[in-house]
Formats: structure tokens, sequence, C-alpha cells
């Protein structure tokens, strides 16, 4: 009833997403993997039909405005979305987003927090079962943000964020529970009437708490905290060749190294991570209130280590994922 009442009484709006996507490697695995899979090799690794799958995925975003503040804006936005797959459905999830944001003239202030309750990375080894056991490793995110920004004369938007990641693994994998700490910088800025660039940097650290974690055996407790740099570049293009019609171009990097203190951790201990992941999409107007999406993203990760040379084989994975879909605004 108060929601409704807010939404009949404030300046609202809301966007509705609906996509359709292919991802051929649901579970992010490397080469040597998926030909174990599909030649059957030690085959109770892999409880599941089908390492690629389509999903279907409904995110829906409501924005309340009001100035609550003189002639300040204030902002509540609330979200919420799935994700389905046809045949990995163990790999379906949801998300919960809800924030605030004050305008300040030509700064902001941004307080957020996001929950995914139940996500499935993959199939790991049960620590507490037989050696032939492998259960779906779940984990809950939690991440709450705070972010300031600022517009200057000249129309460039710089932006500062902070971010605390909670990782809450299901009992059979909380040695990987995790706390991290994430510092942003951003800056958006106008080339051209038509073209928007955007760059940011992020730093991010990540500790386990493998420390606090005790096992049914004398096996080592793998320690899978890390620190963590990451760039992204992104360019928006609006044409109006046939519709008006959006295209975007991205790119990210990230740099990780993983702080295990002993070699006996040997999927840890010197391990480097490099991440790539570029993307192409576009966003195209049919009529007022509705815009039809193309979307391409391709990721993929290069591991190195000094006491495990062939980690590639472990490690090391390509994906990439293609979808369609429409994006309903009011």
């Amino acid at each position: 009833m108060i929601a409704i009442l807010l939404i009949a009484a404030w300046d609202h709006s809301y966007n509705l997403d609906i996509d359709f996507t292919y991802d051929d490697n649901v579970y992010a695995y490397s080469q040597s993997y998926i030909d174990d899979f599909l030649n059957s090799v030690r085959p109770y690794r892999f409880p599941f039909e089908t390492y690629d799958d389509l999903t279907t995925s409904v995110d829906f975003a409501l924005l309340l405005r009001n100035r609550l503040f003189g002639k300040r804006t204030t902002t509540f936005n609330f979200g919420l979305g799935t994700r389905n797959y046809l045949v990995n459905k163990q790999k379906n999830y949801q998300n919960y987003t809800i924030g605030l944001r004050q305008s300040l003239g030509r700064y902001a202030v941004k307080l957020s927090y996001q929950f995914i309750p139940n996500y499935m990375i993959r199939y790991y080894r049960n620590p507490f079962g037989e050696s032939t056991e492998y259960i779906g490793c779940e984990v809950a995110y939690h991440l709450l943000t705070g972010k300031i920004s600022f517009t200057t004369e000249q129309d460039i938007i710089i932006s500062a964020a902070y971010r605390h990641k909670w990782d809450d693994y299901i009992t059979e994998f909380n040695r990987y529970d995790a706390e991290a700490h994430i510092v942003s910088l951003a800056i958006e800025k106008k080339l051209h009437k038509f073209l928007e660039f955007a760059f940011s940097y992020d730093y991010k650290n990540a500790r386990a708490d493998s420390a606090d974690v005790s096992t049914l055996s004398s096996e080592l407790v793998p320690d899978g905290s890390y620190y963590e740099h990451d760039i992204a570049l992104n360019l928006s293009l609006q044409t109006r060749v046939i519709l008006a019609t959006t295209f975007n171009c991205s790119y990210d990097y990230s740099f990780r190294r993983y702080n295990a203190s002993t070699n006996e951790d040997s999927l840890h201990f010197s391990r480097i991570d490099h991440l790539h992941r570029i993307r192409f999409g576009s966003r195209s107007r049919i009529k007022t209130g509705l815009l039809f999406k193309l979307d391409f993203m391709r990721q993929w990760r290069n591991s190195t280590s000094e006491i495990l040379p062939d980690i590639d084989e472990i490690k090391n994975y390509t994906k990439y994922r293609i979808g369609a879909g429409f994006e309903f605004y009011y």
C-alpha cells in the first residue's frame, strides 16, 4: 500500500528488460575440462547435461523522485531481476537492489545495497564426502556501495566509490567465505553530440576466511585471498540511420594476484590471473517506451604460476554470450 501511494504521489519511472541469451560455457570451464566432459573422463565431476545453455533474463528497476530538501532531488531506486537457464536450472538465480541518491547541485551522493541470495558457480568435490561426490558450490553475494559524483562546468562527471562485498558460501564450501574492500574512480565525458566516453579504475582487496575453517581431514585449507586492479573503457555512439540507435563498445581488463603464503597451496601460491572482457551492444528505439537490444560479450582468462606450470589447463577459459531482448521504459 505504501509503495502504491509513493508511486502515485512522487515522480517515477521504470525500466523492464527482457533478454534471451546463448552462453557457450556457463560454468567457465577450461578446454581440458570441456574435453573431459565430452569424452566422459571421470564423469562424476560433471553432474549436468550440457556446458552451454540458453538463458532468459528479466530485470525490473523503479525510480521514485521527490524534492525532500529544498530544490534538491532525492531518488529512491528499487530493482529485482532473475536469470533462468533452459537446461542447467540449478544455475537459476535472482538479484535484489535498493538505493538512495541525493542531488547536491553539481555534487551527488548515493548509497545502495545489492543481494544475490543463491548463486551456483560450478560443481566441486564435496570436502566432507567421498572423492567421487561432486556438489554445486553455492554462494550468497552482498554488496554495499557508497558513491559521490561531481559534474564540472564542462559537463565532465567525476565519481569515486567505496564498496564492501561479502561472499557467504554454503557449509560445505565455507572455506571460501570472503570479504572485499573495493575503491573505484571513474570519469565520463560527452566528446561530441552523439559520442560519449567513460573510463573507470577499481582496486579490490579480498580476504578469505580460510584460517577460521576446520575440515574433517588434515588436508590443506586453500587461501583464496587476492588483490586486483581493474580498468574499463566504454564508448557510446548515437545514430539515426534507420532507427534511433545507440551503439556501445567496451573493454575491461583485470589483473589479479593471489596472496597464499605457502607453496603447498599450489592453486593459489604465486598465481596471477589476467581477465579480459570485450562487449558490443546496440539499443534501437522501435517506438516511445520500447527499445530493441542486441548484445555480444567475449571473455577469457589467462593464469600463470611459478610452481604450477600447467595451471593454464585448469584455470584458463574462454566464453562468449550473444543475445537479444527488449527494454520497456516509462
